[in-house]
């Protein structure tokens, strides 16, 4: 008996933590890494902006700290209500592949929220309020914007709210930040189409209309293109009434362009994989733009 059941103890003993991994691996992909820590970077870049060199650690840490865990609670949100859409489309994903329970997931995001509304409170009331705005925007796309015709607000909210929030933040006020509202909310459209267009054929089939679903793919990826072009525009036509350092804006428009044309090349003809290429090469251009356009403006 002893023989039989030793081997069998010491596999399952073997077996923990290699389910343990697993287990944290899907952790770590239902809050979606890449959005994730690339939202938190430009936090760290648009708070060596506002203050022209390096704020103090123990605020920038905050910040970080709390737009780490607003985008993973919206990550995971995000895929606790498209569980059964993954089930079909995605099945690998690790809500639908068992890789990660439900309960997990709403532990994931029920702390991630209150993790970020506690770290908000910390940062005074415009930093608190803009803070949560960010997340009611993420929270509203994951919970039903993502499925109607206006499915592109929460991004066009959200993308020119992140400069304002961190310049609120560290108490750096200046009037050229309205300007991010325009260019902010055309980045978040070229943004949305640009994330939706990989999954735009399931989740067309599923019954999600979005705008992206609506215009069909052609038609999402011009318009992705144009909006992205137009605010790279709009920041050139704006020479007259902002004063631009050159020496860091012309860099940053031919490398948001750069990125552009990346996007244009790999998402043409591309399909799956290359959609979701192009999309990370639009999402470096735009965290370029935005960091290196404050930059050269303020």
């Amino acid at each position: 008996m002893s023989t039989t059941a030793e081997p069998l103890t010491t596999a399952a003993q073997a077996a923990a933590p290699a389910s343990a991994i697993r287990r944290l691996g899907a952790a770590l992909r239902v809050i979606h890494p890449f959005p994730t820590l690339l939202n938190v970077a430009v936090t760290a870049g648009l708070a060596a902006v506002a203050v022209d060199g390096w704020p103090d650690g123990a605020l920038l840490a905050r910040m970080m700290l709390m737009m780490f865990f607003a985008q993973s609670t919206i990550g995971a949100t995000n895929d606790i209500f498209d569980r059964d859409l993954d089930a079909l489309s995605k099945p690998w994903k690790p809500l639908p592949s068992g890789a990660l329970s439900m309960r997990s997931a709403g532990a994931i995001a029920g702390g991630g929220a209150a993790a970020t509304i506690t770290l908000a409170a910390t940062l005074g009331a415009g930093g608190f309020s803009l803070g949560l705005l960010g997340l009611a925007c993420g929270l509203a796309y994951d919970a039903g914007f993502k499925r109607s015709r206006y499915s592109a607000v929460p991004f066009m909210v959200a993308i020119p709210t992140l400069p304002l929030w961190v310049w609120i933040c560290l108490d750096r006020y200046d009037a050229v930040l309205w300007w991010i509202v325009p260019l902010g909310a055309l980045i978040g459209l070229s943004l949305h189409l640009a994330n939706t267009l990989p999954d735009i054929a399931s989740d067309a089939a599923f019954g999600v209309r979005g705008v992206a679903h609506r215009l069909g793919e052609r038609a999402s990826k011009r318009l992705a293109w144009m909006s992205f072009g137009a605010a790279v525009l709009l920041a050139a036509l704006l020479s007259p009434v902002v004063t631009y350092d050159r020496r860091i804006f012309v860099p940053t428009i031919a490398l948001a362009m750069l990125c552009v044309l990346a996007s244009i090349v790999l998402g043409a003809s591309g399909r799956g994989a290359r959609l979701q290429a192009a999309f990370g090469v639009m999402s470096v251009g735009a965290a370029t733009a935005a960091v290196g356009w404050l930059a050269a403006a303020t």
